[in-house]
């Protein structure tokens, strides 16, 4: 692949991580504002997660894979589905919760880890958000960043992406996130699909807010 190449596919993926800041942060504050700043409950827990988090990165990434993709720079968007895909996905999320559950048992104070009753707005917030995340950071990003650096270097640098845009947790949650992230790469990788770690974000996300608070 020519320099050129190179350097337009990392432009494209440092354009798609920025709309995460600029973008996303003025929608969602003229959005709230226009409907009163509302409280963070209800069905304005699914409306932000639908429509105002990473909604537009994930939509900027479509395109511009689709543009490199038309243009042979990029593979195709990984989207197949199988038993793999499933066993991969549910190994990745038993794997990240494992190791989030360990972390906090270890880390930080008793307590912390209790049943907590399912939110079923927040779940179904998640199943939006959770895809758009992994289209963005084991979807476009990964690709993108592996035709130019290879695959453990964008595994890598995906996930220190995907921790360190989670702003709204302490610094050594945002860590594990980091390294949860490098593991969901993997299951990408080994699964051939988006889908994978999809699946595990979502089993991860669904048991770990029932436990974690």
């Amino acid at each position: 692949m020519s320099l050129p190449v190179r350097l337009l596919i990392l432009l494209c993926a440092a354009g798609a991580l920025w709309c995460l800041y600029g973008p996303s942060d003025w929608l969602r504050g003229h959005v709230l504002e226009a409907f009163g700043n509302p409280k963070y409950e209800g069905v304005w827990i699914l409306i932000p997660h639908m429509f105002l988090y990473s909604t537009v990165a994930a939509l900027v990434s479509a395109l511009l894979w689709i543009a490199l993709t038309s243009a042979g720079a990029l593979p195709a968007m990984p989207f197949r589905f199988n038993l793999d895909v499933l066993l991969w996905g549910g190994a990745g999320g038993v794997a990240a919760l494992a190791l989030t559950i360990g972390f906090f048992a270890a880390f930080y104070p008793p307590g912390t880890l209790h049943w907590i009753d399912p939110n079923p707005w927040s779940i179904a917030g998640n199943v939006f958000s959770n895809f758009y995340e992994e289209f963005l950071y084991r979807g476009f990003l990964l690709v993108a960043l592996t035709a130019v650096f290879g695959f453990w270097p964008a595994a890598l640098l995906t996930g220190v992406a995907f921790g360190a845009t989670h702003v709204q947790y302490p610094l050594d949650f945002r860590v594990l996130i980091g390294v949860v992230g490098f593991m969901w790469a993997v299951v990408q990788r080994q699964a051939g699909s988006i889908w994978a770690p999809y699946i595990a974000h979502m089993l991860l996300d669904v048991v770990g807010d029932s436990l974690i608070s």
